[in-house]
C-alpha cells in the first residue's frame, strides 16, 4: 500500500480516537453516575473500570490505541526507520485489534 494511503489512515484513526476520548468516555461516565436526583457521585479506580466498560468505551478506547502503533509502525518501516518484526506478526496484530474493534461495536449495538 502506499504511504499516502497509511497516512490517511492514520488520520481516521487520530480522529476516531479523539473522538471516544473526549466525546464518549466523559458521556459514559455521566451516564454510568445517573442523571437527574437519583444520581450518585464516584471516584477512584473502581469507578473508572466501570466508566470504561460503559458503552464499551474502554476496549473501543485500547483498540483504536493499538491501531495507532500498529500504522505508525507500518509507516517507520516503509520509511527505513522502524524494527525488523515479521509481516505475519503485523498481520496477526492488526487481526486482533480489528476483531476487539468489531466484538466492542457488536457488544454495543446489542446490548
Amino acid at each position: 500500500m502506499k504511504r499516502s494511503a497509511y497516512t490517511g489512515i492514520l488520520v481516521l484513526i487520530n480522529s476516531l480516537l479523539l473522538l471516544t476520548l473526549l466525546g464518549v468516555v466523559p458521556f459514559a461516565w455521566i451516564l454510568r453516575d445517573g442523571l437527574g436526583p437519583n444520581s450518585v457521585t464516584s471516584n477512584g479506580l473502581d469507578a473508572l473500570a466501570r466508566a470504561f466498560t460503559t458503552l464499551y468505551a474502554g476496549p473501543a478506547l485500547l483498540c483504536l490505541c493499538g491501531l495507532h502503533f500498529l500504522v505508525r509502525h507500518i509507516l517507520h518501516k516503509q520509511a527505513g526507520r522502524g524494527s525488523k518484526v515479521g509481516s505475519s506478526v503485523l498481520i496477526l496484530a492488526s487481526g486482533l485489534l480489528f476483531g476487539g474493534i468489531t466484538l466492542a461495536l457488536i457488544g454495543l449495538a446489542f446490548d
